[in-house]
């Protein structure tokens, strides 16, 4: 795990740990985005399950991402976690860096979010929703 979130209470179990409540994974590497949701989507060694799920992809294209959405909807029909994707690839017909969010429930419904990359004049990245941005 990249990160992970463990809650304790002492008063109900002095010894184990009460649930994973986080479980965030980011992989660079587009060609490990299938191993990056198998390691969202599995059991810890002590059987705990995640609550709540975090991925931060990097991919290829944005048809790669329909392929992982489906994975992730299908990991998470027996998982059961709140799931947040967010992937990151460059689109050739805007020549952009793009940011896609998808939030998923448990029962599969998603919301969608997208966002640009952008560098500034003085070469800094900075992120805005599609929204923001202003077309001349």
């Amino acid at each position: 795990m990249d990160l992970s979130w463990w809650k304790c209470d002492p008063r109900i179990d002095e010894e184990h740990y009460i649930s994973l409540v986080l479980h965030l994974e980011r992989e660079s590497f587009w060609k490990k985005d299938m191993e990056m949701i198998e390691k969202l989507f599995s059991e810890t060694e002590e059987g705990y399950l995640p609550e709540n799920v975090i991925g931060i992809q990097y991919v290829d294209s944005q048809e790669r991402i329909d392929f992982l959405n489906n994975l992730v909807l299908e990991k998470n029909s027996v998982q059961q976690s709140q799931v947040l994707m967010i992937y990151r690839y460059y689109d050739n017909l805007k020549e952009e860096e793009r940011v896609l969010a998808y939030y998923f429930t448990p029962e599969g419904k998603i919301e969608l979010r997208n966002a640009i990359c952008k560098q500034d004049e003085f070469g800094y990245w900075f992120m805005c929703f599609e929204e923001e941005i202003k077309t001349a």
